[in-house]
């Protein structure tokens, strides 16, 4: 937001030319300015400069091409202690409305790395989408570009688009938290991954999506996205005129916007933004019905084409009038739609403020107390009694009702069904008495040394449709819990569908709709509608529950019945942090 120098004689270190930075031979005798680019290579010069910064408590020192991988360890500790952030080496540069005199773009770009901004930034100027911020962070940087972008969003509300174009997501909660806080101001998020984690991840992308970060393939999809909130983007938009004519072109368009869910305006207001459909090769202008309005600059416009490549003719007389171009409808519709939809994430630490007290864990658990920590969060569990002798589990089946199930809990001993300690549907006190040393007999061998903590006495449910919820503490996004269909149709419908903790009833409501096993929760052929909303408010809690209870490293509900009122834990297994089972 200040005065920002460029120290030395190298322009060439940055890529981009740098309008509106004042040159300045040394950082002797000159008033402290806010940001320096120290245009020398590494070498005697520039570490003399780097020095003359350190030492005048420059907040930000941007370090072009020609530098090594990162600076001198003792150099990043004087700057640590003087409040300095050193960004590169490697940064390509910087663009701010303050620097380059336009403050027409909605847009702001934070990429790590050089070669890809760069070629971000002049896609843009190419097809006249100035971007409002600019900012490559380089190899290594002291100011990380989420840390950026919250600075960004606190300080200039016209920015309504950000874009990121990072190497690998490494701390991704962060990025999720920003999307939700700019999400709440009606604005978006778009991520360029440059070599992301091998393989399918199915957190990540689940993530992304639950927190409306727009993935981006390539960097003119950064451009598209500047162009269309830089027309569209405004509150006060609430829709776009469409200038297409009424042939086959026009008819495409709409039914391709109503798929997108994108408002177009049958009429022309007069001040709606407008999305011009030009013939491929047609000349700039004509634009006839609103030309005056958009000359002078008073209505946005965007341009496109049915074709991805217009003729040369045609882009220099956009870029003439100045007025942004997205090639290809689909490429145009995708982009505007970002538009429309943004401010649908939520903030995570909401959920913070409903968490119940702290339940205390054992440090050995097991089955039993994996089932009072859900039952403090409000999940319903099946009627069950810890017992340490017959005579308490007789009673405990008396009380409960016959059929029962008999389990012996042990921290040794985690597959009680591989290890036959688990007798289900007992009808009477004699099955139970025969069971009951039997399952013990069985825990001695499978572990002689095993520590029996009881034997636990539970109800047998009977109906409804098994299902699984689990959660894990992903190293990138925290926890992430992760529900599916279980039972007999596991292997029939592999299932898992995933969300970041915390998250409400609504969203639980979506999971749940997105699984392949949806359909048993519906009334159908001899079955009657199960309650969903209670699966729901259960699934709602857990994560509630992964988000909250910092000591659990795993935990998992396998099965969960959803009856026809009601659902009900039977089993579920827990691991506490810094402990493997």
């Amino acid at each position: 937001m200040g005065r920002t120098f460029l120290a030395g004689e190298g322009r060439e270190i940055f890529s981009l030319a740098l309008p509106g930075v004042e040159p300045v031979p040394s950082m002797n005798n000159e008033d402290s300015p806010q940001t320096v680019l120290i245009g020398e290579k590494d070498g005697p010069r520039g570490r003399e400069i780097l020095g003359e910064c350190i030492a005048g408590k420059i907040p930000f020192i941007v370090l072009g091409r020609g530098w090594a991988r990162d600076v001198p360890a003792s150099m990043r500790n004087l700057a640590k202690k003087a409040g300095s952030k050193i960004i590169g080496p490697g940064s390509g540069g910087l663009i701010t409305p303050f620097l380059s005199g336009n403050d027409r773009g909605k847009a702001a770009l934070l990429a790590e790395g050089r070669d890809l901004f760069q070629r971000t930034v002049r896609e843009s100027d190419g097809r006249s989408i100035p971007l409002r911020y600019a900012f490559s962070f380089g190899e290594r940087s002291d100011l990380s570009p989420v840390d950026a972008a919250w600075a960004i969003l606190d300080l200039d509300p016209k920015v309504l688009f950000f874009a990121f174009i990072l190497e690998r997501l490494r701390r991704g909660r962060e990025l999720l938290e920003f999307a939700a806080g700019a999400a709440r101001q009606g604005k978006c998020v778009g991520l360029l991954e440059v070599d992301p984690v091998p393989g399918e991840d199915r957190v990540e992308k689940a993530a992304l999506r639950q927190f409306g970060v727009v993935s981006l393939h390539e960097p003119s999809r950064i451009a598209d996205g500047a162009a269309a909130f830089m027309t569209a983007g405004d509150d006060v938009y609430r829709g776009i005129f469409l200038e297409a004519g009424q042939g086959e072109t026009a008819r495409l368009v709409r039914n391709e916007a109503a798929r997108r869910n994108i408002p177009l305006f049958n009429e022309d207001d007069g001040a709606a933004p407008v999305l011009k459909v030009v013939r491929n090769g047609e000349l700039f202008p004509p634009i006839r019905a609103f030309g005056e309005a958009v000359q002078e600059g008073s209505r946005p416009c965007l341009l496109t084409s049915a074709l991805s490549f217009p003729g040369a003719e045609f882009l220099s007389g956009a870029a003439k009038a100045g007025i942004p171009f997205i090639p290809g409808i689909g490429r145009c519709l995708d982009a505007l739609a970002c538009t429309f939809s943004a401010g649908g994430a939520r903030l995570p630490v909401q959920a913070e403020k409903s968490a119940p007290p702290r339940c205390p864990i054992h440090p050995r658990p097991t089955e039993y107390d994996a089932k009072v920590l859900l039952g403090a969060f409000g999940i319903p569990v099946a009627r069950e009694r810890l017992c340490r002798s017959f005579r308490e589990a007789a009673e405990a089946a008396e009380a409960i009702g016959y059929p029962v199930a008999l389990k012996v809990m042990s921290p040794n001993i985690l597959h009680k069904t591989e290890a036959r300690v688990v007798a289900l549907n007992l009808q009477d006190r004699e099955e139970l008495r025969n069971a009951y040393g039997r399952t013990l007999e069985k825990a001695r061998v499978a572990d002689p040394r095993a520590r029996i903590r009881g034997v636990l006495v539970q109800e047998m449910i009977r109906g409804g449709t098994e299902w699984r919820m689990e959660f894990r503490r992903d190293p990138r996004f925290g926890p992430v819990v992760e529900t599916g269909i279980s039972g007999v149709y596991t292997e029939i419908l592999p299932d898992g569908v995933i969300r970041v903790a915390p998250f409400d009833g609504e969203e639980a409501l979506k999971m749940i709709r997105e699984s392949r096993g949806y359909p048993l929760l519906l009334e159908g052929w001899r079955r009657e509608r199960l309650d969903i909303e209670a699966f729901a408010s259960a699934l709602s809690a857990f994560s509630r529950l992964a988000f909250c209870e910092r000591e659990v490293a795993r935990l998992d509900v396998n099965p969960l019945f959803v009856n026809r009122k009601g659902v009900l834990v039977v089993d579920a297994f827990i691991e506490k942090k810094g402990r493997k089972r």
